[in-house]
């Protein structure tokens, strides 16, 4: 909050405290934080599920009747990120396999690829594919290899699933929960950087405020004479608890507030001084309620 930190014949200065910043930096780490830890697990979904989009390309040439060479290739992230191709010779067949393994918690999981049969053994492109995927491109390509079909061309691009579920799930709920984590991380910079200060000059008779942002600086300007009054402001909390809040009313009725105290007579003295020193008559009760 504001309070009066220095005056002198010319100039008041009114900020938050240098105590305050402690507070505010306390403030910021607790906060950042819990931003970083907020915004984790929903990065790292985000990170692993794109890993797992992008386009699956299968290019089969036929050299001879009973020799195919193959070329597989898999995008990542989208497509934005792409694999080195994989070259097979002599390919006779596709072959869909099912993998029994275990998580991190010893709990059984299925794992699902494809393998290419060829004269140099069996090759395994992608250690974990869709079983969708999986299964569609051994049907394909056994079905080419029976063929007498000179090539063959295989596209899968998992950008435009129509599995609507799947992507809200593990796209659009974690890109929320990352978002509310970056505002959080946001607030957290704003609590050490934010603060606002009222400089009141004397010889220029003016009112400087200054509101700093994590976004920028604003100062504006005031004129003593735009000044409309400076009173106390009577409050109550949901305690019933009694504070009394000295304030500086503008013309355009935009308000100051300065730290609330307890003591009715200290906000009155506070309002007073500030009221003698912009040439404001002093009052006797200036307390309002709200």
């Amino acid at each position: 909050m504001l309070q009066i930190v220095s005056q002198s014949n010319s100039e008041i200065k009114i900020s938050e405290p240098k105590t305050g910043f402690s507070t505010r930096l306390i403030g910021f780490l607790c906060t950042f934080i819990f931003g970083i830890v907020f915004s984790f697990i929903p990065t790292t979904i985000i990170i692993i599920e794109s890993s797992k989009v992008g386009v699956l390309k299968i290019n089969c040439d036929r050299i001879e009747p009973k020799q195919v060479s193959c070329q597989i290739s898999k995008s990542q992230y989208f497509n934005l990120l792409q694999q080195k191709p994989f070259n097979y010779k002599l390919v006779n067949s596709a072959k869909y396999n099912v993998i029994k393994d275990t998580d991190s918690e010893g709990d059984i999981i299925y794992r699902y690829n494809f393998s290419l049969l060829t004269e140099y053994g069996e090759k395994v492109p992608f250690l974990s594919v869709n079983s969708t995927t999986a299964s569609t491109v051994v049907e394909s390509l056994n079905s080419f290899m029976q063929s007498k079909q000179e090539s063959f061309n295989y596209v899968l691009d998992d950008r435009s699933s129509n599995d609507f579920v799947y992507e809200v799930f593990f796209f659009l709920f974690p890109l929320i929960f990352l978002m509310i984590g970056l505002v959080i991380i946001y607030i957290s910079f704003s609590m050490l950087i934010d603060y606002e200060e009222l400089y009141l000059d004397r010889y220029k008779r003016e009112l400087k405020h200054i509101k700093k942002r994590l976004l920028g600086t604003k100062i504006n300007n005031y004129l003593f004479n735009e000044v409309a009054k400076i009173d106390v402001l009577y409050a109550t909390d949901s305690y019933s608890n009694i504070s009394f809040i000295p304030r500086i009313i503008i013309n355009t009725k935009l308000q100051f507030k300065l730290d609330a105290v307890t003591n009715c007579q200290v906000a009155i003295n506070i309002a007073n001084n500030l009221n003698r020193f912009v040439g404001l008559p002093e009052e006797e009760d200036p307390v309002v309620k709200k």
